[in-house]
């Protein structure tokens, strides 16, 4: 008889071994790693200067009580990590108490013991709320910028499309109550609504816009196309909606002042002439605008954004463009450490597993 040997050891499948030979190993970059490879605290830096820029800051104090100890590019760059990581603000207090090598690059200043001051969790919260510019979103307006001229994003095929975000609060007094998606069980959700433009190529966002959950997606899709246009400079080929965006306004702008190509299915409920349908309403077409669902799926179930434990429409707004911002980091994380396989996969790319560390 054959002698067996340790037959308490786990075997695994011979469909794991090919899933690891096909996905290849995984990256899991740490948060000190990250900041310094894509120099993310000079970023920030920038990021707060193009929104003072646009937005004055809050007017100076008064005589009296305690200096600001914390810059406000720090406290960006804090956010953005407690995103990343999905951390609570006592969490990231106590991450940066012990690795005080991340504290330094996050550019947290020393105290008089030699040791860097690390900001309590209250301090988090309220300067993140009480922040006069949009510091977030003129941080994701960056992100893409380097994700354009690193050639992470073609920005050649775009996609809008909206999806829900559940209001955490009844009493949430900017929420709204709205129409469900149809795959949902419930016909009116309380919330909001997010309001996105993704390239196709990449499954990377290039800008969004934030409403309450009861209004309608049309009004949304001109302002997105003409504010990512101005700011990112970009030509696209193919722009692709679905059928809650169609209208011959709508249409006859995209074609005529932007030279694109509008991919939009017929809605019979609001055009019964079908002679002005585009060329491009086919069914090979629309079904290349799927990648958006994907895209939604993975930023609402990875970084919590379905339903956040917040409220109000300053900090929805501030966590949306966190959470954005946070999705085109893990894709230049991907490209520059060579594994751009990887940049729509940010639990192989971040290292939230410590067994090899």
């Amino acid at each position: 008889m054959p002698v067996l040997v340790n037959e308490a050891a786990p075997v695994p499948p011979p469909a794991y071994h090919r899933a690891q030979a096909r996905l290849g190993p995984a990256l899991h970059i740490d948060a000190l790693t990250l900041v310094n490879m894509l120099h993310l605290l000079v970023l920030c830096r920038l990021a707060v200067r193009l929104a003072h820029r646009r937005c004055a800051p809050l007017l100076p104090a008064g005589p009296g009580g305690a200096p600001r100890t914390y810059s406000e590019e720090s406290l960006l760059l804090i956010a953005l990590l407690r995103t990343l990581w999905r951390l609570s603000y006592q969490d990231m207090h106590d991450w940066l108490g012990a690795w005080p090598a991340l504290a330094l690059a996050c550019g947290l200043p020393l105290g008089k013991d030699g040791c860097p001051r690390i900001p309590s969790p209250s301090q988090q919260c309220k300067r993140g709320q009480q922040a006069a510019a949009p510091l977030p979103e003129a941080l994701f307006v960056f992100s893409v910028l380097a994700a354009i001229r690193t050639r992470l994003i073609g920005a050649r095929d775009l996609i809008i499309d909206s999806a829900p975000i559940l209001a955490w609060r009844r009493a949430d007094p900017d929420a709204a109550y709205g129409h469900a998606p149809a795959q949902h069980p419930r016909p009116l959700l309380h919330g909001y609504r997010v309001h996105t433009l993704i390239c196709r190529g990449s499954n990377l966002p290039l800008f969004f816009l934030l409403s309450p959950a009861n209004v309608h997606d049309t009004p949304f899709a001109q302002p997105l196309l003409a504010w990512a246009v101005h700011l990112y400079q970009i030509r696209p080929r193919f722009i692709r909606l679905d059928a809650a965006y169609w209208g011959l306004k709508l249409i006859a702008w995209i074609h005529a002042t932007l030279g694109t190509v509008a991919v939009i299915p017929w809605n019979p409920k609001r055009q019964k002439n079908r002679s002005c349908l585009p060329p491009t309403w086919t069914k090979e077409e629309l079904g290349k605008r799927s990648g958006i669902e994907r895209f939604f799926g993975r930023v609402f179930l990875f970084f919590r954004l379905q339903r956040p434990p917040l409220s109000g429409w300053p900090i929805i707004a501030r966590q949306v463009a966190l959470t954005h911002t946070a999705t085109i980091v893990v894709a230049l994380a991907a490209q520059q450490a060579g594994r751009p396989d990887l940049m729509r996969s940010p639990k192989r790319v971040l290292a939230h597993t410590w067994e090899g560390f």
